[in-house]
């Protein structure tokens, strides 16, 4: 065998620490992406891992009786009437199950245009003036928001405050914060009321006539 010349030598050389960078330099790319993929999988797991609140209080005053607020509020079967919901689903489907006024009875929907489905039901009631529901959505997303509603007299009728509370992991949470769904459920918890003001003053006006 002949012997490799000076340059031969140094070309050889050269090669070989070409291919040894070349190799080292994808061994670190692998273990930098190896390390962002873990970590963006324990920072996902641990938002996933922490439940948030979401709270949303709406407060509106209403010219009738805190019996009659209450007896409105506590039948289902006319939720339809005053629901924020029928507003831009008017075609939703719904039906009540259980004694309508009572603990345990339920309003069931199933909505046409916006695609929902679950249940609301009556889960406690106090002294005429405070009411809880609780909520099984089941589409288009699985959640269990609640709704109260505090009535308090005041001397131009009456102060319903509704408390809705929702409580979701950490990731949830910080998706919703993005698109803006917190100040989605106010505007609709707001027109709820609004709508429940309104059904509420026109019957009262009418029972007077």
């Amino acid at each position: 065998m002949s012997k490799l010349s000076n340059s031969e030598e140094l070309a050889r050389h050269g090669s070989e620490i070409n291919n040894y960078s070349l190799l080292n330099s994808t061994i670190m790319t692998n273990v930098l992406k190896t390390l962002l993929a873990v970590s963006f999988f324990a920072i996902t797991f641990t938002l996933a891992a922490q439940k948030k609140l979401i709270k949303v209080v709406t407060t509106q005053t209403i010219e009738v009786s805190k019996a009659e607020a209450f007896d409105l509020l506590r039948n289902f079967e006319r939720f339809p009437e005053w629901s924020p919901f029928v507003v831009t689903d008017p075609e939703q489907k719904n039906h009540v199950t259980g004694e309508v006024g009572q603990v345990g009875s339920a309003f069931h929907w199933e909505g046409v245009a916006e695609k929902s489905q679950g249940k609301q039901t009556l889960a406690k009631v106090q002294d005429n003036e405070y009411l809880r529901m609780e909520c099984d959505i089941t589409k288009p997303f699985k959640d269990q928001p609640i709704f109260e509603y505090q009535i308090n007299e005041t001397e131009n009728g009456v102060e319903v405050v509704q408390n809705f509370e929702l409580r979701c992991n950490g990731f949830n949470y910080f998706m919703m914060k993005i698109f803006g769904v917190k100040k989605q459920i106010a505007e609709t918890n707001e027109l709820g009321l609004a709508r429940l003001k309104t059904l509420l003053e026109n019957e009262a006006k009418l029972a007077t006539k």
